[in-house]
């Protein structure tokens, strides 16, 4: 039977009743949890099993390390891929339970071997592809993800992914006119559901809800920059439009903002 004289038969069975197409059946499966303040992020409000997801832009690999926390912290296995030596300490400030998260320093060639072969026992893979699979590689991964009903997140843009996250704008706080200390970074990151604003870090380490009152991050094609609402640390009354130390300050925070 050739795919042309198959296409009836397959829409009358996905008439009959008791009978889903591959959609639905993934459907009914309950994705992994993912932190309250990340789950408007994803359709079905977590990370999807046996789909490819993608995360991108600044931030990324701290995203998803955030996106992976809860499911390790119910003991399901993650590995990271390609992700070179974060800081361990940072890691578990992000939330993840490092008893069952395994960092492999990969070689960039070998990420697809190494994920073909971890997505046999592990529930969850974070990957920094270091190239674009050829359609038959990438046929047959997303295949083997389907089958095992796991989660692939990669760091970089991939075909075949059911939902794309992009972290559009950043903006850190917290050393503010030149002192203090980095305390938590303004997020804006866009998926299918939509656009959202979080804390990645909060004040504690892991994503956090943004207070009312904060500076809202906005794209003028130029990068970064603030629009006029009230910032709760910043004294109203100093004027720092003509300070050319604030100059060098914002230049330094876009700097940091890329460290990450």
């Amino acid at each position: 039977m050739d795919v042309m004289s198959a296409a009836p038969v397959i829409e009358q069975l996905s008439r009959e009743t008791g009978i889903s197409t591959a959609a639905a059946l993934f459907d009914k499966i309950p994705p992994h949890p993912v932190d309250p303040v990340l789950s408007p992020l994803f359709r079905r409000g977590g990370l999807p099993r046996g789909e490819l997801v993608t995360v991108t832009g600044e931030l990324s690999l701290s995203c998803g390390l955030a996106t992976i926390a809860a499911a390790t912290r119910e003991q399901k296995w993650c590995a990271g891929i390609g992700l070179g030596e974060p800081s361990v300490s940072s890691i578990a400030d992000l939330g993840v339970d490092l008893d069952h998260f395994v960092n492999l320093a990969t070689p960039g060639e070998d990420w697809l071997r190494v994920a073909s072969i971890l997505i046999e026992s592990f529930d969850i893979i974070l990957v920094d592809p270091g190239f674009a699979p050829s359609a038959s590689e990438r046929a047959r991964l997303l295949a083997k993800i389907r089958e095992r009903r796991m989660s692939l997140i990669s760091l970089r843009p991939l075909s075949g992914g059911t939902e794309q996250i992009e972290i559009t704008d950043t903006r850190w706080t917290g050393a503010e006119h030149g002192h203090g200390r980095l305390q938590s970074c303004l997020v804006r990151a866009r998926s299918q559901t939509g656009t959202h604003r979080f804390l990645l870090p909060g004040p504690s380490g892991t994503p956090a809800s943004v207070p009312a009152g904060t500076l809202e991050v906005v794209a003028d094609g130029g990068g970064a920059s603030i629009a006029p609402t009230t910032d709760l640390d910043t004294d109203p009354a100093t004027d720092t439009d003509d300070d050319p130390r604030w100059s060098t300050i914002t230049q330094l925070r876009q700097v940091i903002s890329h460290v990450g």
